[in-house]
Order: structure tokens, then sequence, then C-alpha cells
């Protein structure tokens, strides 16, 4: 079975923005300044010597491996950026864009695999090396393709992917059925031979393993690696370089952390920067929280159309970037966003999973919810519950007594402000439901029901009361200042 290819610029996943993330910025007049290895700890861009130029190509960096911004949306941020700093760079606009673009996004997402291999190298210890589909294959690249090393190999400390600029190799893990099933058996390791890489301007001498670009002979590290190391480095190899009279200390003026790292998404409308963009607007304790506990627990999210839910080709066509996303076989993926009454829901989540799955549509657009309709509409239903006044009628179970309820948070959310906004709605109802089973599964029907959707059963109560804490944190004490500590206890306790 062929090993599905990766597209890194559409489908971000945590590990892959981890290692961005785990970077300082550091100014350099060229490349070589920041050598190997270094490159995992280091942000630059060669001849971006301004702390506010560097800081903003960071962001469109990060931007592109958190969203999944495509290169022609790169290339034209990349000149407004420079244009706004009247930096003038080398090389044809495009080229220089697309550089930065492919390298930072390819190296990233190669450590973000590297840190799933490492976690699952008891199950899957061989690594296969397979030549990617470069315009101008490199010959050893070539050679190496199909090569089965084990994972701990000293090998591939210095030829890991990417191997060089416009390098498209990949590395997989395997396990011993699939190397039997693939017909591949483990390799030796060839031998490392290396060549003199003479710096032109320090007249410095490194040596440099064949077959891999200068600077490439490292493994993408997602490990933190301390920053005082890559200082040392860099003020030594400042003082080699003629053109540069002082060493200038490394900036750390990243932009600030999100409350969502990333999703997945099929919609384009909803993505991770709208998603936290919308999140910071929520009451301090609310916000507050849901960082911690997301930084904890690092919960997916998946948001796919209706027709990706069920059995179609399209749902069968996303299974190898969820696969990604989530880290799991494109198989068991397959069954990770799968309903039967994909018509009915409006999202869904469970007990072993570590995501959530929303439905959304072709029109759904973050960037254009109100987030004082969404508080209003949460602060409609707990008013409605605490008075029985306005919503539905309906008898409730086991006794003749006539209720008042909205339906659910998210239904009146629609009512208040469309579609865009039920779907964010349905986001925190189903997080509210893996927080839940994370913080010890609490029964909060003796504080009654708060929709009349809530009173389906306790997993229910508990999702509906967080969704409407979420948005009207003050309307849930006001309802009952017990039930708003119980709910906080929850999440603390999902935290730890």
């Amino acid at each position: 079975m062929a090993i599905p290819k990766t597209q890194y610029g559409n489908v971000p996943f945590a590990q892959a923005i981890a290692h961005f993330r785990s970077k300082i910025t550091q100014p350099t007049e060229r490349w070589a300044d920041v050598w190997g290895e270094a490159h995992n700890r280091a942000f630059m861009v060669a001849g971006a010597m301004k702390k506010a130029l560097l800081k903003d190509l960071y962001t469109l960096v990060d931007d592109a491996i958190a969203r999944g911004v495509s290169l022609n949306r790169f290339q034209q941020e990349f000149a407004s950026t420079a244009a706004k700093h009247g930096w003038d760079y080398t090389g044809p606009e495009p080229w220089r864009a697309r550089v930065i673009y492919d390298t930072n996004l390819r190296q990233s997402y190669n450590a973000g695999r590297e840190a799933q291999m490492q976690a699952a190298i008891a199950r899957r210890p061989y690594g296969l090396y397979q030549h990617g589909d470069s315009l101008h294959p490199r010959e050893m690249h070539l050679k190496w393709h199909d090569m089965v090393l084990p994972l701990d190999d000293p090998w591939w400390q210095t030829h890991s992917p990417s191997n060089g600029y416009g390098c498209k190799c990949k590395k997989y893990s395997l396990s011993e059925a699939e190397l039997a099933r693939r017909g591949l058996s483990v390799s030796t390791a060839p031998k490392i031979e290396y060549r003199d890489y003479i710096d032109k301007l320090t007249g410095e001498i490194i040596p440099v393993p064949k077959g891999i670009d200068p600077g490439f002979d490292y493994r993408p590290s997602s490990l933190k690696q301390a920053n005082a190391k890559l200082r040392t480095q860099t003020m030594r190899q400042a003082k080699k370089t003629a053109t540069q009279k002082t060493a200038k200390p490394p900036v750390s003026n990243q932009p600030s952390p999100r409350i969502i790292d990333s999703v997945f998404s099929t919609l384009k409308g909803v993505d991770a920067k709208s998603l936290s963009n919308l999140l910071t607007q929520l009451e301090a304790e609310p916000q507050q929280l849901l960082t911690q506990y997301m930084a904890a627990k690092n919960t997916k999210s998946l948001f796919v159309k209706q027709t990706e839910m069920g059995k179609s080709q399209r749902a069968d066509a996303i299974k190898h970037e969820v696969a990604e996303y989530l880290a799991v076989e494109p198989q068991q993926a397959r069954f990770m966003y799968y309903s039967s009454r994909a018509s009915r829901v409006n999202g869904f989540t469970a007990k072993r999973w570590q995501h959530i799955v929303i439905k959304g549509s072709t029109k759904t657009q973050f960037s254009r919810i109100n987030m004082a309709k969404l508080k209003q509409a949460a602060t409609e239903v707990i008013a409605t519950a605490r008075t029985n006044i306005g919503g539905d009628s309906f008898y409730g179970r086991g006794n003749n007594a006539l209720l008042n309820r909205h339906w659910s948070v998210s239904h009146r959310v629609n009512q208040l402000e469309g579609d865009s906004g039920r779907v964010l709605a349905t986001w925190a109802h189903e997080l509210g439901h893996q927080i839940h089973f994370n913080g010890g599964e609490i029964d909060l029907s003796p504080f009654g029901f708060v929709s009349r959707y809530g009173m389906t059963n306790h997993y229910e109560v508990f999702a509906e009361w967080f969704a409407a804490w979420l948005f009207a944190p003050d309307e849930v004490k006001r309802y009952n200042p017990a039930l708003a500590a119980a709910i906080v206890s929850t999440i603390k306790q999902a935290i730890s």
C-alpha cells in the first residue's frame, strides 16, 4: 500500500506549531550565521536585522503553519511586509518568499513528525526514507529511496529530511507488520562521507555530509533547547563575520500564544486564528481556564461539512489529512468524523477520543461573528431556566409541571446570530463534553436544566451548562454560585 503524500501547507498540527513557536527570533545578515541544529531553536531570515521586521516575518510564518496559508497568499503578505519596513532584500520577490515559506513550513512539519515518531517508537521502531518529487532530484537522495533503518540509528541525526533547499524527501515510521506487508527489510546505514564547505566570507572550513546542503545536516528537533547555547554559538559566529561589527543578542518578541493552536477545517471561513480571536473576547475567567485546559489537553477540533461526515467520496477524500492531524492511521481516522445521522447532528465526540467534530458549511464565517450576540443568547437561555418564562413550553418527565426552556444554547445562538454563531456554540458544547470526561463526570442535574436538550442525560446537562457559562459566566453565577463553582472545579480537575 502506497504511503499517502502529505501536504504540509494545508493541515496544521500541534507538534509542528509547537516546534516553530519554541524558537527565538534571531537577527542575521547571512543564512550561514546560524548553523545546522541551531535552526531548531532560532527563526531567522537572512538580511532581516530590524526587530519589528523580524517579528512581522515570524508572524507571517506562524500564520502559514497554524492556518494552512497558501504560497500565493504568503507571497502577497511577504511583499506587503517588506514594503512596510522598506526592506531591500536580495533575490526576486516570489523566489525569496517561496524559500522562506517552503523551508520553515517543511522543517516545522518534519519536526512535528519527529515528535510523533519518537512517541510511537515502541510500536513503530523503523524509519523509511522516501524521495520526494523535486523538480531537480539529488542523485544521493534517489539512492536513499525506500531505505529502512531503525529510528535510533545515528544516520538519521544528519540525514533526516529535509536535506536541502527545495528537498521534498520524507521520513515515515513503520512497524514490523508494515515492513512485511510492503516487502521491505532493514538496511545497513550508508557510510557517511564528508566534503569541505568553505564560508566565502569568513574562510571557515566546515565538514558537510555529501548529499546534504550546508546547514541541513541535523535532525529537525521538537525539543526546546537552551537559548543560551544558541546565543553563544551565534555570537561566536558573528565575531568571524567581517561585515558584522558587534554581536547582537537574540530578540524575544514573538506574538502572544493563541488559545487554539490548530484546527482541521474544510471550511474556508474557519481556522485556528479566527477561532482564537473570538475566544479572546470571552470574560477573563473562562478565557484563562480555557487557555490552561487547551495547553494541558490540546483537544483537537475538526470542522467539516455534512457531506464529509457520511459514507460519501468527499468524506473518504479527507481521511489522510485527518489522519495526519490526529496522528492515527487513515482507516482509523475515517471513523473519527463519521456519523450515520449527519443531517441531524451538529457535532459529536466520544470518551476515548481527544478531539471533537463540528458540522459547518461553506457559508460559515467566524470573522463575522458578533460575540455580544452569543453572550446575549446564553444570557436569555439562563434567564429562562431561572424564571421559567420564555422559550418553549412542555411538560417535564415524571410530573405534570409545565416547563419553559430554550431547546439548546446553540439553537438560541442560531436564532440571534445565524449559523456561524451556531457552529461556535456547538464547538463550546462539544468541548464541554471533553472537559466533563477529563474532569470526573460530575452530575449537575441537582442544579436544574439550562435547556431542554440538557435534560437528555447528565453528559448533556454539563455540556449545556458549560456552553452557557463560557459565554455568560456572570449569569451562571447569578443563577447559582455553587453551580458556577462546580463548573470551574471540573475544568481545573480536567487540567490537572
